[in-house]
């Protein structure tokens, strides 16, 4: 009984919280917590104090989880909805845990843009007026059977190569791999008019680092077993898992790719390609 009643004296707070939500500054010294954390083990620099991002958080009102950047890089700032907001908007979302790693993400784009000005000027050089237009590669695999099928054939490799022994094996599989990838991106501005040869590769980086971000913060937090959603690279949203593939593949083998990526090869396949030539 007694131990009961002890282990029931240590969730209460725990209980409490889920129950009534977490205290605003709590949460936000949370946020700080944990952007010291990728600073310090996944991606150094994030919690410089120049890259920081103004903050707007609020505790009812509609749902909001997006970063605002417009067409000014050096100012982005994050709206953000409580936890306890989120979790009634989105079912899904069921633990303080999943809520931070989802705005630590959008905290990542932030970062992005404000320290790499050329990849920002090269993003909104090829993006249209819809900052959210990488939604329309969604429409492109449910509405067209040929380009889904040729994602599956650059989903296998990418499977592959992260289960590859070596990294012999894993240049094989790039030099099948890239032939395909550009072939499926020819034939989208052959038969459909879209030109999307700069624009797929540059969201599957912007969108994949994020979620590489992610991916490391539900390890770190003990929700590893929660990630199968992220490496989902048959889901609508195939271009964040290819990135977080492209990027998982690098860590196991040892090829650095954070020092360049945002500064000189912009993308992550263009990154990969000379790595692995090299």
């Amino acid at each position: 009984m007694k131990r009961i009643i002890l282990l029931f004296l240590i969730m209460m707070p725990y209980l409490v919280a889920q129950a009534h939500g977490i205290a605003k500054d709590s949460v936000l010294q949370r946020v700080d917590e944990l952007k010291a954390l990728v600073d310090n083990k996944f991606w150094p620099t994030f919690n410089a104090p120049q890259y920081a991002l103004e903050m707007n958080y609020y505790e009812d009102g509609p749902f909001r989880m997006h970063l605002v950047a417009n067409d000014n890089e050096s100012k982005p700032r994050m709206e953000c909805s409580s936890p306890e907001v989120t979790f009634k908007a989105i079912p899904d979302v069921t633990t303080y845990e999943e809520w931070y790693a989802m705005l630590i993400h959008e905290c990542f784009h932030g970062f992005v843009y404000k320290k790499h000005a050329q990849f920002w000027n090269k993003m909104i050089g090829i993006y249209p007026q819809d900052f959210y237009a990488s939604d329309s590669l969604k429409a492109l695999k449910a509405n067209y059977d040929w380009y889904a099928d040729m994602l599956v054939n650059e989903n296998s490799l990418l499977s592959q190569m992260l289960a590859a022994k070596d990294t012999t094996e894993v240049k094989q599989l790039w030099a099948e791999f890239m032939p395909i990838r550009n072939e499926r991106l020819r034939l989208v501005r052959e038969r459909l008019g879209l030109d999307i040869e700069l624009f797929y590769p540059i969201t599957e980086t912007n969108e994949g680092t994020a979620r590489y971000i992610e991916y490391c913060l539900y390890r770190e937090q003990g929700i590893e077993s929660k990630t199968d959603w992220m490496m989902q690279l048959d889901s609508s949203s195939y271009y964040y898992a290819s990135g977080l593939y492209m990027i998982l593949i690098m860590e196991k083998f040892g090829i650095e790719f954070r020092d360049d990526l945002f500064e000189r090869y912009f993308t992550l396949t263009e990154l990969l390609d000379d790595k692995l030539q090299s």
